[in-house]
């Protein structure tokens, strides 16, 4: 009996994975741990109950912990895994960026993996795992068969999924692959997105968050609503349109983000495993970078902003003015501190070898105005409403 057994498929990629294996006919067994006073079958049952009521039969949810020794897995069900063809997909991690969760990460990104590569060396026939492209940190060029070259890494998740990438190179006995996607965008399950745990949705927040109060503030008619309106400030209510002729939005000049849709890298993921490749490292990365003003300018059409003057500067402006902004606007800082983040995503850029995608796939679907509208469509009436501050 064949069973891929999944890590982190409560998350955004993780969920959209389980349900392209499930539609394929495929056993899914999911390793998850309990959280937040939820045991691993409720966590499972919120997220995945279609699935659940659908596929009873072929899913199966396994109580573990991948930073633990053995994962945490009953001896009965390593047992069953041991007289099964197991395909085992690593896509568990922690995508902070924040310093004080530094630990976290690197207890779920390193030590979750080297525990996962043992485990899986001892049950499994082939091992997928799920790295990132920013393990180049700030290489300018980043081949699929390089790991260090000398870069800098610009946070600790990029160092973490570094060190977790050498060691499944090193260490891993099964035909694996490894997967570095790009910045990976689509639509998030309310229960994940809610944290903005997905940056794109905190990048969009900020501006939700700042028209909502500026409504707020016009329907009080209060001293900051005569001022709003003294420079222009208008609502029309009945097309949902903000309009605000005073605010000028610098952006980086030049600026292009590394942007891939979610089921492409489903897609891809699947189809080199189906073509039963191994040994390979695959750059799931964009080979028409959109401009950073692109996406700026369909966020805040969509989000229902008009008279807004864009402007470009030079990174190192954009920083300083970034920096201040934070400084400034308290309320929002913690979304600001994100966007600060995420800056060399959208300022630097790497130029990927994509020997693999040439040879074995398609290209990822263009960066569309008509993609981004759904995309942000879908968060605007699914998601930003629910994100608290």
């Amino acid at each position: 009996m064949k069973i891929h057994l999944v890590t982190g498929a409560t998350g955004f990629v993780g969920k959209y994975l389980v349900d392209a294996l499930l539609e394929k006919g495929e056993r899914v067994w999911v390793i998850v741990r309990p959280m937040n006073n939820l045991s691993a079958g409720e966590r499972v049952n919120d997220i995945f109950h279609e699935q659940l009521a659908t596929w009873s039969d072929v899913f199966r949810v396994v109580d573990g912990d991948i930073t633990v020794e053995g994962l945490g897995i009953r001896d009965s069900i390593v047992a069953e895994l041991k007289n099964c063809k197991v395909i085992f997909w690593h896509l568990a991690a922690n995508l902070s960026f924040a310093a004080k969760n530094r630990p976290d990460v690197q207890k779920t990104n390193y030590i979750g993996t080297v525990n996962v590569v043992k485990f899986a060396n001892k049950v499994a026939k082939r091992f997928m795992h799920m790295s990132t492209a920013y393990v180049c940190g700030n290489a300018v060029s980043f081949k699929e068969d390089e790991l260090y070259k000398g870069q800098k890494f610009r946070n600790h998740y990029e160092k973490s999924k570094f060190e977790a990438e050498k060691y499944v190179r090193d260490n891993c006995k099964l035909q694996y692959i490894i997967f570095r996607p790009s910045v990976i965008i689509g639509d998030a399950y309310r229960g994940k997105a809610e944290g903005c745990t997905f940056g794109y949705y905190r990048y969009m927040f900020m501006f939700h968050f700042f028209k909502k109060h500026v409504i707020k503030s016009l329907r009080k008619n209060d001293v900051a609503a005569f001022c709003f309106k003294i420079f222009g400030t208008e609502y029309d209510l009945k097309d949902d349109i903000l309009k605000i002729p005073w605010l000028v939005i610098p952006y980086p000049k030049n600026g292009r983000v590394d942007l891939v849709t979610v089921d492409y890298v489903i897609k891809s993921m699947v189809s080199l495993y189906e073509k039963n490749l191994h040994g390979i490292t695959v750059h799931l990365t964009h080979h028409n970078l959109p401009a950073f003003n692109f996406l700026l300018r369909a966020v805040l059409l969509d989000l229902g902003f008009g008279g807004v003057k864009l402007v470009p500067v030079p990174v190192w402006t954009f920083r300083a003015i970034i920096n201040c902004f934070y400084l400034l606007a308290v309320p929002l800082r913690k979304y600001i501190r994100s966007i600060m983040w995420y800056v060399p995503y959208f300022t630097e850029t790497c130029e990927f070898e994509r020997s693999v995608v040439e040879h074995h796939l398609e290209n990822p679907p263009e960066i569309s105005r008509e993609l981004i509208a759904r995309i942000n469509t879908y968060a605007k009436e699914n998601i930003l409403e629910h994100i608290k501050v």
